[in-house]
């Protein structure tokens, strides 16, 4: 692993605060992440009175020779005039240009609480030496600096602080460098092959070139021999491999140490190929393999892999004005509050980042900037399609249908509904959702959420409406609208999934809209302002193949008669005016889950006692529910919410669970009636 070359300095780095206790904490942190990163420290600080560095040459031969200059203030702090006079001395060097000075304000403290610190000072010391220290602090503080309420923790505090004056040493002038390469280094210490496998993974667009190129500029010298390729599958392709080869005199740097990037490797055996035997490089090489596809990097035989982060907000704001106003800052604060809100949109994507910064670098008006800001969003820009795009080609077909339907319409939901849904749809999901996060379009978080980022959503939506001649998914409400208004809708029978958002739209919709909506999936129509559709002359069918039927305030007192529900998972109707669901009996065989809750004209659904897949019956606040479906055939029910059915009586219900008691339903909220596993 490179060793950063040693600065001439007896120290590259100052360490300065007051208070005793961070020596021990926060401190000794942050002087062991210097030190790993071959940056040299000097720690000295004062307490009750007295420096803790009892060779007073030695500090000042620090003052006068150290290049970086952190100084700490919290809250907490007492200044002493020895902290005070140190902190001038750096301040004074600062102008000429001799030191760095980095303030870190820890805890929530403010420059109203450090300049209160003067009070305290009394008449030992004179007015022009109190002036002194209070204008010093006062520059100090006022300084870009470093806060840890930024940060969730101070192991990321320390990483960042560390990163910024390896910035201002070793400059690379990319922003966010050097807190990525720390996941280099820390995987380089762990070595112990001779030959080292390094993978670089993460989203597309999210910087895994620009952290391999830097980092290869900065190793390359350590290594008899080096070569860079990046779009390694582009190039394979275009020259083919013993071109390719040739060219990189692959078979002259056997036995040499070497130092190898493959950037954006699809296809593992085309890097096994151009790599050739696996020993025949020289001892302590590092090869690194970066990708989009975490499956890749496996089959390469990666040691160890880094995922590349989104950049922070403060990273990612810093690159944006670089890039959309290279000349000046602007002042206007209005420009200064649509830049965040840019920022907070790519999400600290340094693709994204770019290309949103050269779109709008000739907007100098905030509502110029917005405007065109929202003509990006809903098409995004070619070189940000080109980027995307190329992972959603590799994609086999339930793949990709998993991925659109998730883009258009099931971003941030719970992954089991999801996987419940799209299982009922015949996409096999289980092994489709995990490839999908292995090529970095989607991440499940703690909670078994399903998140994409928000330009992979929104590339995932104009795929959807320009793949195909005819539309297939509809989230836009007024394109929804003519839909269902129409009396002659066309190419309807084309269409698969339809989420609408009736908030601030009136929709009247024709008895027969959905009657030639064969391939009809997915059916979502919600609102948050209590907005339902008007079905002034009813509904005279739905769909034969709906696997979600999720619809708030539905208008009717039952559904169409003629529907056939037997493809249906999921049953989502809240606040409906539905006395019940059908008359007769119809096959439920595959009905998972069913929500009519606060539907308080709702009398009676037994034809639920039939439906044996049922795993969640919510029927809670349905005021006028008489009776409950029998529950003696559903043997995969999980939960059943009958709480505040007031006509329903508690005791019957307990008999009626009976036959599942034994591993199965039992009451959880009593009085409540909730009955789960």
């Amino acid at each position: 692993m490179r060793e950063f070359p040693v600065v001439a300095n007896q120290h590259d780095v100052f360490i300065h605060f007051s208070l005793e206790e961070f020596r021990y904490s926060f401190v000794s942190h942050l002087s062991a992440a210097f030190s790993r990163s071959s940056i040299s420290v000097f720690v000295a600080e004062e307490t009750n009175g007295e420096a803790v560095t009892s060779n007073t040459d030695v500090s000042q031969s620090a003052i006068e020779e150290t290049k970086f200059f952190v100084v700490v203030f919290s809250k907490s702090d007492v200044f002493l005039p020895l902290f005070l006079e140190t902190l001038v001395k750096f301040l004074e060097r600062r102008k000429d240009g001799l030191v760095v000075v980095i303030p870190l304000f820890y805890g929530d403290v403010t420059l109203a609480m450090i300049e209160q610190k003067m009070e305290s000072f009394g008449e030992d010391f004179s007015e022009n030496l109190l002036g002194r220290w209070r204008n010093g602090l006062i520059e100090a503080a006022n300084l870009r600096g470093h806060k840890s309420s930024d940060q969730r923790n101070d192991s990321e505090l320390v990483d960042e602080i560390v990163a910024d004056v390896r910035e201002k040493m070793y400059p690379t002038g990319k922003i966010g460098f050097y807190s990525r390469f720390l996941g280099i280094e820390n995987l380089l210490r762990k070595q112990s092959h001779d030959i080292y496998r390094l993978g670089i993974w993460g989203m597309p667009g999210v910087g895994k070139t620009t952290i391999a190129q830097t980092a290869f500029n900065l190793m390359c010298q350590d290594f008899e021999a080096h070569c860079f390729i990046e779009d390694f599958h582009i190039k394979f392709h275009e020259e083919g491999l013993y071109k390719l080869r040739e060219e990189h005199f692959i078979e002259k740097l056997k036995k040499k140490t070497v130092l190898i990037v493959l950037d954006d490797v699809h296809n593992p055996m085309e890097a096994e190929s151009f790599l050739g035997e696996y020993d025949c490089f020289g001892t302590a090489s590092l090869i690194i393999i970066t990708s989009r596809d975490k499956q890749v990097l496996y089959q390469c035989q990666v040691e160890g892999f880094l995922e590349v982060t989104s950049l922070n907000k403060k990273e990612a704001l810093q690159l944006f004005r670089q890039v959309a106003f290279p000349e000046k800052e602007p002042s206007d604060s209005n420009l200064l509050e649509m830049s965040k809100k840019v920022v907070e949109y790519a999400n600290g994507n340094r693709a994204a980042l770019c290309s949103y910064g050269r779109e709008l670098k000739e907007r100098t008006k905030p509502e110029e900037m917005e405007v065109e800001f929202e003509k990006i969003k809903r098409h995004p820009p070619q070189e940000i399609m080109d980027v995307f795009k190329s992972s959603y080609d590799t994609l086999t077909d339930h793949e990709s249908n998993i991925f659109l339907d998730i883009a258009c319409f099931f971003k941030d939901e719970h992954l089991d509904k999801i996987l419940r849904i799209l299982e009922g749809c015949g996409f096999f999901p289980h092994v489709g959702v995990n490839r999908l996060v292995d090529r970095s379009l989607l991440m499940i978080s703690e909670n078994r959420k399903v998140e994409m980022h928000n330009l992979i959503r929104d590339v995932g939506r104009e795929i959807a409406k320009t793949e195909n001649s005819h539309i297939a998914r509809m989230w836009e409400p007024s394109s929804i609208k003519s839909v269902l208004e129409d009396d002659e809708p066309k190419e309807t029978e084309f269409i698969e999934g339809i989420f609408l958002d009736t908030t601030n739209i009136n929709v009247f919709v024709n008895p027969n809209a959905f009657e030639n909506m064969y391939n009809l999936r997915l059916l979502k129509i919600y609102s948050s302002s209590s907005q339902e559709l008007y079905l002034p002359k009813g509904l005279e069918s739905l769909p034969y193949e709906l696997k979600l039927l999720h619809w708030e305030y539905y208008p009717l007192q039952s559904l169409p008669q003629d529907f056939d529900p037997r493809h249906l998972v999921e049953i989502n109707m809240p606040y409906s005016q539905l006395q019940y669901l059908w008359t007769g009996t119809k096959s439920l065989a595959k009905l998972r889950i069913i929500n009519l809750s606060h539907s308080q004209k709702l009398v009676e659904v037994d034809e639920l006692s039939k439906a044996c897949s049922l795993k969640e019956i919510v029927l809670k606040g349905c005021t006028t529910l008489e009776r409950t479906p029998r529950t003696d055939q559903l043997k995969n029910l999980q939960l059943l919410d009958l709480s505040c059915c007031t006509r329903i009586k508690r005791t019957e219900v307990i008999e009626m669970i009976k036959p599942l008691d034994v591993g199965g339903l039992r009451e959880i909220e009593s009085g409540s009636m909730v009955f789960s596993t």
